[in-house]
């Protein structure tokens, strides 16, 4: 009877701890939903890719989670203080994998900025300034994540060294980033995991 008793209230925690979750979750959520309305969209919609670009059935999400992109878009922008680049926001396939149906959430971030220091130095500064800011906007929505095709977030930084134009990317998968906000992982182990790409789309290793 003790043991029973127990075991109900174990269920019982794990049911409230359940349900704070979810309802943390779906607020988050509903913040980036409440960011949309006739002003945000005039105001970013130049920020999304052009439909018209996508060459992936990212368009069907694009166009199924577009008041989505637009709230993302004003949460990095008036909230985290960022410049996300013309164009940039939507639903991007690792062309390295060829897999066109494995999608990943992205966008990019222009920094404004000259940096003379070497590339895998300015990546690392700019991951480290931004990325977590950029990971907790973009996992508010879960929504979208429970489409089985969206397996991941792509967040990149593009800046300009002795007058060329450089470009970083992070390639996060879903899971990955869940377990980090869910603190099951740290920051770095995040980084070990995913996989950052250069100017030319090559891997290279971050000097962590």
């Amino acid at each position: 009877m003790i043991h029973g008793r127990k075991s109900s209230i174990l269920l019982l925690h794990l049911a409230v701890l359940f349900f704070a979750t979810c309802g943390s979750t779906t607020e988050r959520e509903q913040n980036i939903l409440n960011l949309y309305n006739a002003r945000s969209d005039q105001k970013y919609a130049d920020l999304l890719v052009d439909p018209a670009r996508y060459t992936t059935s990212g368009v069907e999400y694009h166009r199924k989670y577009y008041r989505y992109l637009i709230g993302i878009a004003g949460d990095i922008v008036e909230k985290k203080g960022l410049a996300v680049e013309k164009g940039s926001l939507g639903f991007y396939y690792d062309k390295r994998s060829g897999d066109r149906n494995m999608l990943y959430l992205g966008l990019d971030i222009d920094t404004g900025s000259a940096f003379e220091q070497p590339f895998d130095t300015v990546t690392v500064r700019l991951i480290r300034k931004d990325l977590k800011e950029v990971i907790q906007t973009i996992n508010s929505c879960r929504t979208i994540f429970g489409e089985a095709d969206i397996v991941g977030m792509v967040i990149g930084w593009v800046w300009t060294s002795r007058g060329a134009r450089e470009h970083a990317s992070v390639w996060i998968g879903k899971q990955d980033f869940i377990r980090y906000e869910d603190e099951k992982i740290t920051f770095d182990e995040l980084l070990m995991r995913s996989t950052v790409t250069n100017t030319i789309g090559r891997v290279f290793r971050l000097p962590l």
